[in-house]
């Protein structure tokens, strides 16, 4: 749905776009668009207020989306097949990643059943099973190797 518009963008406006939706990224669909209405208000410059709306057109078309088929979908940078919030690290989960111990046994990385442990890299939906960033989950062999070349998870070393 998103790769079709974004062909009719030139590139200069994709990042400025982009730019945008990264910046709002933790908002929710109704604060991101408050926002861009204020900014829109007050925004005198031509190409910016072009990438403004770009960026609104962009949150609305996303927010009908994930009201249809992502309910449990509720910030920007939460939607599947997207790649503009890809390459964002969230800056708190390594500041936090040291604080608590795990009773498991994080040098296994096969289960007695054969089932492999990855870390989800980038919420997605699996088996109709919403996996969430930073999550650790067991799934099959073939699963786990599909999602890290999809580049939404990576093994558990």
């Amino acid at each position: 749905m998103t790769a079709e518009n974004d062909k009719s963008l030139s590139s200069e406006m994709l990042k400025a776009r982009n730019a945008i939706l990264i910046e709002f990224g933790d908002h929710s669909f109704d604060q991101a668009l408050d926002e861009i209405k204020s900014s829109l208000a007050t925004e005198k410059d031509r190409a910016k207020r072009l990438a403004l709306l770009s960026a609104k057109s962009w949150i609305i078309r996303n927010k009908v989306y994930a009201m249809m088929h992502e309910p449990f979908v509720y910030s920007l940078n939460e939607l599947e097949n997207t790649n503009i919030f890809s390459g964002i690290e969230d800056d708190d989960s390594t500041q936090l990643s040291g604080l608590f111990d795990d009773d498991e046994d994080e040098d296994e990385d096969e289960d007695d059943n054969g089932d492999v442990q990855i870390k989800v890299s980038k919420t997605t939906t699996h088996n109709g099973v919403k996996l969430i960033k930073d999550m650790v989950v067991a799934v099959s062999k073939d699963d786990a190797a599909k999602l890290v070349s999809d580049k939404k998870a990576e093994y558990i070393e």
